[in-house]
């Protein structure tokens, strides 16, 4: 394979890649706010309900409501803080940035024709990126598959 139509490749690649990256971060961010607004609001309603409570003999079904409430807020603050959404999210944009710098260089590369001596400098920084960089879920990596048509995870 001629060097230039290597470096194509590896151009269709890291934009696909970078893509996914992006695609990722935005479901982590996605999932992130979604678990994050009910955990906020339930622990809102129930810290204000504990002090009208205190005030009052409230009903059983009350006091057991705000009981539920709050072993739901609890969960979900739990599961908030081990799924780290925010952080998965700001890796696979990093991710997605680098690969993009990646690409930047191969345009270069490709534009210029002819010191294809940088070539393998670009493969290691693309070896190196791939180890360093968060696994894309599959969900994503299915929706992006067509890019590359199907190239893209052949290795």
């Amino acid at each position: 394979m001629k060097q230039r139509t290597v470096a194509l490749e590896w151009s269709k690649r890291v934009a696909a890649v970078a893509h996914g990256h992006y695609l990722a971060a935005s479901r982590y961010s996605r999932l992130h706010f979604w678990l994050g607004m009910p955990t906020v609001l339930l622990a809102t309603i129930v810290g204000t309900s504990v002090f009208a409570m205190l005030q009052q003999r409230p009903e059983v079904w009350w006091q057991i409501t705000i009981g539920l409430m709050s072993i739901v807020a609890a969960v979900l603050s739990a599961l908030q803080s081990f799924l780290n959404y925010s952080d998965k999210t700001e890796k696979h944009r990093t991710a997605g940035a680098r690969y993009n710098a990646i690409g930047r260089e191969l345009e270069q590369l490709l534009a210029q024709d002819d010191d294809w001596a940088l070539l393998d400098s670009i493969r290691q920084k693309i070896d190196q990126l791939s180890q360093e960089s968060p696994h894309i879920p599959n969900t994503v990596r299915s929706s992006i598959a067509e890019i590359n048509e199907g190239a893209l995870w052949k290795e």
